[in-house]
């Protein structure tokens, strides 16, 4: 067998990894997603293909049902935006992955307060004018860039019954309010890229994701996928040699 195609073969036996067939390999790693002072668990899968001489195709799929499921209790009763005139609180939150796009659904409590300029640059928050609930909802997808996936919002709805509504035109507009808690939100979904590591026994292969999005994993569940290759080079071989030698699965130097 040649030794681009034990390369697959060789990296799964170091994780104890499962391995089908000679030509591809599967195994899991556990993974977190640091979030300000949380980490967020999620599963990346990862296979491994020969593709050519020198080239291993790797294909990985972050399996986030598990973030799916813990992130709208952390941010239960948050504030998405809070200024001096307007606060927004997300009161409830759900999100699901609908084939290639993730859709969210939410129910938020728009304050308004009184403001008043205290100097030239501030201003000081005064009393309550009203707050009024309104339904959420919008749909993300995910951007690849430099190897890490970004989620983003394509569009956000909101809406209000009526009476309430009108009340809340007097001083702003729903669309306003919607541009704001699309850049807060922009904000910090750039700050949170999911780049997926490779545990210190892969590290040396350094794959290049080239494409990704999201993926519906069973019924709803949230995925993202990320298509790339390795460059089989002669100092990755050497490394993962170097490897296989340190846990004494191949004989070390003479």
């Amino acid at each position: 067998m040649r030794l681009w195609l034990m390369i697959p073969v060789l990296v799964a036996t170091t994780l104890n990894a499962r391995a089908p067939e000679a030509e591809q390999v599967n195994f899991l790693i556990d993974a977190s997603l640091p979030v300000r002072d949380t980490e967020l668990p999620y599963t990346l899968d990862l296979n491994l293909t020969a593709a050519a001489p020198t080239r291993i195709g790797v294909g990985a799929l972050l399996d986030l049902r598990e973030m799916q499921r813990i992130v709208p209790e952390r941010l239960a009763n948050n504030a998405i935006v809070d200024n001096c005139g307007l606060q927004v609180r997300l009161d409830d939150l759900s999100f699901n992955a609908q084939g290639d796009a993730i859709g969210l659904d939410g129910a938020v409590t728009v304050t308004i307060f009184e403001c008043s300029r205290t100097s030239d640059r501030d201003f000081q928050r005064g009393e309550e004018k009203r707050a009024i609930a309104a339904n959420m909802s919008t749909e993300a997808t995910v951007e690849l860039r430099d190897n890490c996936a970004y989620f983003k919002l394509i569009d956000l709805t909101l809406t209000a019954p009526e009476a309430q509504r009108e009340q809340l035109l007097e001083d702003d507009t729903l669309e306003s309010v919607k541009e704001l808690m699309l850049a807060a939100v922009g904000l910090v979904l750039n700050d949170t890229p999911l780049c997926p590591e490779l545990p210190a026994e892969l590290a040396s292969l350094d794959p290049v994701y080239d494409k990704g999005g999201p993926r519906e994993i069973g019924d709803g569940g949230l995925g993202v996928f990320l298509d790339g290759s390795v460059d089989v080079s002669p100092s990755t071989i050497l490394d993962i040699l170097t490897v296989l030698q340190q846990q004494e699965l191949i004989p070390g130097r003479p």
